[in-house]
């Protein structure tokens, strides 16, 4: 999943200094964009006061703690001209031709190319403080709707920090769900809670309040089994400036966060993950929940009218419970709210996601801990009812479809490396009943000798894949190059295959935007073509006694801020953090991926290959060494040991490998097998995948470069990936 985020802050009477910056760039990129205009201002408050005296929203509106406001004798309708002229004026504003906003438009378009290439699934995040920047419908913007279709654009939470969020997960195996439904005079909240109670149907558990008093919902809130998703349904309300809100819990108290903020503050320590309030107005009671570190929450960002309300949680949960992410979930229960345009104009802008900095993506499975062979999952055609209709159990042999938007990781230079058993995965025999176009005798690629070169992660690929490629295919002559002073990796070769050195190359990681760029400028595009799925293994000397690591704890090594075993349990024992150069694809990755905006810290030694620092680390003279590379490369290596990784503390560890690791002596009499269950359902936390790059010029290299990857994506070649220790990218 990528992320675009962009960053907005008042700098002047000017306007507003914009940061864009996304998980597929290294560079930010900065603009100018000019102040809110008067006529975006006018006609949005025209609407906004429009919208709020429909009876409907107008009986649901708390403008203060406690005050109801009494609906009119007659219905007013908000006339659709107010969303036009809203929507018109900010794409006015958010088009116009000036210089210093330029960059950002060019790119976010350049972004979204990108990102749509891959598949990616795309969290567009703004930042910004103001709260009328924050209110308005930014999915309204043309570039939006035309580059990013299927990206929801949520807030970041404005008072969050980066401080780390959930230090533990709930300990019910369940999915646990509290709902608290407060004073609903005039609203339906019946048809929320029995919208959340079919959840139970799906193996969740679902504690109710019903109009509870401060006591009776702190109480709840401390109980040791903690809770995943907090729902509150009934009034609600916030101050005009989005700081503070509150929640009508029944027919006598208002109550604010800072009201019971202990009591969440500690189910937010038990594993508390997700908040919906489908009440009024709630961007200040987001804006004071980001302050206790919950990580995401859902709000309305205007009064709600009832029946919107219960048709956007209807079908989020609809849509959740398959599986989708938060963001795809909301966004797709938000569109399903068009028929309610005429009535209510504007409703549909009102569902919004505030999230903290650097949160996970969030999945119904996620929460749940179980994996997608196992888990209930909603069948697409499923009923609004939300009637529970489990799909059967995948195959074992439809396998990486599950896994085509994980990330994934790298590893260095070993020339020969041991072949790694794929454990449940069995290979299909290739009989003479195997069709012809599942062969790689089915392909015809291009008579000649062709030059390639790249990544080191792929070296097991070449060592098996590509020397039968040569067998069946002897007039497709491939060469592996190298360049005559760059250190092998995805970079180099990318490089190479732009100076016109190499006919395609092969990359442990996307095309950066700056190569993009390059190829632009010199009248070419890049296209890059998945393949395969790799798994990222960190090892450490075999007598070093630690149980795993924490993704946190492996970004505070290779940061500089841990620098002894002793600080996260292990020995007192200085750390030797290696890496390979940034050449590497896997160090790009890495970079990018485990350690953000943070930069390697001064004692990361620099080593050239894999076989290298495999090495550094197993001496018995350096026992606190610690290096990073690709999962086939490094579970058989007896020098070291590879150790589990857990995404944050109190998580389980999982390792690369399944059962029980032999390093050291024991180790020349074993093959330990990749743990092929764990990467396939998403539990092991860092994965990645390979691509073939080509470059698209209308030449033969072309032709070679895409023969090359549809050999690879042929059943015969997708099972010789497996064979090489990789998980196909397609089901066989």
């Amino acid at each position: 999943m990528a992320i675009v985020k962009l960053k907005l802050r008042r700098t002047s009477e000017e306007g507003f200094l914009v940061i864009l910056t996304s998980t597929n760039r290294e560079h930010e990129t900065e603009g100018v964009l000019a102040p809110l205009p008067k006529e975006l201002e006018l006609s949005f408050n025209k609407w906004q006061s429009a919208y709020r005296q429909i009876d409907a929203v107008r009986s649901c509106i708390a403008p203060a703690p406690g005050v109801r406001l009494t609906p009119k004798g007659v219905t007013i309708y908000s006339n659709s001209e107010h969303t036009n002229a809203v929507k018109a004026h900010l794409n006015q504003w958010l088009n116009s031709g000036d210089s210093r906003w330029q960059p950002i438009r060019d790119g976010l378009i350049a972004i979204a190319d990108q990102l749509n290439q891959a598949g990616d699934e795309i969290r567009v995040i703004l930042d910004a403080k103001d709260i009328n920047l924050r209110r308005l419908p930014w999915q309204e913007w043309s570039l939006f709707e035309e580059h990013y279709p299927h990206a929801e654009v949520a807030l970041i939470a404005s008072r969050g920090s980066e401080k780390k969020r959930i230090s533990s997960l709930p300990s019910s195996s369940k999915v646990r769900v509290l709902v608290a439904v407060g004073r609903s005079d005039g609203i339906n909240t019946k048809d929320d809670l029995e919208v959340i109670q079919r959840l139970e149907e799906l193996g969740a558990e679902v504690v109710c309040l019903m109009h509870p008093n401060l006591k009776d919902l702190c109480e709840a809130l401390w109980d040791e089994q903690g809770y995943h998703i907090f729902v509150f349904t009934g009034h609600s309300g916030s101050q005009e400036d989005g700081q503070i809100g509150w929640i009508e819990v029944n027919e006598k108290d208002s109550l604010s966060i800072e009201q019971f903020k202990d009591a969440l503050r500690e189910a937010i320590s038990r594993g508390l993950q997700l908040a919906i309030f489908n009440s009024c107005d709630g961007l200040g009671l987001a804006n004071q929940l980001s302050e206790l570190h919950l990580p995401q929450s859902i709000v309305m960002r205007e009064p709600v009218p009832d029946p919107v309300a219960v048709e956007f949680l209807k079908h989020f949960f609809k849509e959740f419970t398959r599986n989708n992410s938060l963001f795809t979930s909301v966004q797709k229960a938000r569109k399903r709210l068009e028929p309610f345009k005429s009535d209510y104009p504007g409703a549909i802008w009102l569902p919004t996601i505030c999230i903290g900095p650097n949160v996970e993506p969030l999945t119904w499975q996620g929460l749940s801990g179980s994996s997608l062979s196992s888990a209930t999952i909603l069948e697409p055609n499923l009923a609004p009812d939300l009637s529970p209709k489990p799909l059967p159990k995948p195959a074992r042999n439809i396998k990486v479809l599950l896994l085509a938007g994980l990330l994934g990781v790298v590893v260095g230079g070993a020339a020969s490396l041991p072949v790694i058993n794929l454990i449940n995965l069995p290979l299909r025999s290739q009989s003479a009943e195997q069709p012809d176009e599942s062969r790689l005798s089915s392909v015809t690629p291009p008579s000649g000798t062709w030059l390639y070169g790249g990544s080191t992660t792929w070296a097991p690929i070449r060592g098996l894949v590509d020397k039968k490629i040569k067998q069946e295919l002897p007039k497709f002559n491939l060469s592996y190059a190298h360049h005559p002073t760059l250190p092998p990796g995805s970079g180099t070769g990318i490089k190479m295959l732009l100076d016109g050195q190499l006919s395609f190359s092969q990359s442990s990681r996307p095309i950066l935007n700056s190569e993009y760029e390059i190829a632009a400028s010199r009248g070419v595009k890049l296209k890059q073509v998945p393949v395969a799925i790799d798994g990222l293994a960190i090892a450490v000397h075999p007598n070093l006694k630690l149980e795993g690591l924490t993704l946190e704890q492996i970004k505070g090594i290779y940061t500089g801020r841990i620098t002894n075993w002793s600080q996260i349990g292990g020995p007192n024992l200085k750390i030797t953090p290696y890496s390979r150069p940034f050449d590497s694809g896997t160090t790009e990755f890495f970079k990018e991926n485990i350690l953000g905006a943070s930069n390697f810290g001064a004692d990361v030694v620099m080593i050239p290959t894999t076989t290298q620092a495999l090495k550094q680390v197993g001496q018995l003279s350096n026992q606190g060494g610690i290096y990073y590379a690709s999962a086939p490369e490094v579970i058989n290596q007896c020098s070291v040991k590879t150790l589990p990784i857990s995404r944050h503390t109190g998580s389980a560890f999982i390792a690369p490998y399944q059962g029980l690791l032999e390093p050291g002596e024991k180790c020349p009499g074993q093959n330990n097998e990749l743990n092929l269950e764990a990467l396939l359902n998403g539990e092991y936390p860092i994965t990645r995948r390979l691509f073939v790059i080509i470059k698209q010029n209308g030449q033969v290299d072309e032709q070679s470069g895409e023969a090359y990857a549809e050999l690879l994506l042929t059943d015969e070649g997708q099972q010789l990936i497996q064979k090489a220790g990789f998980i196909p990218i397609r089901s066989f």
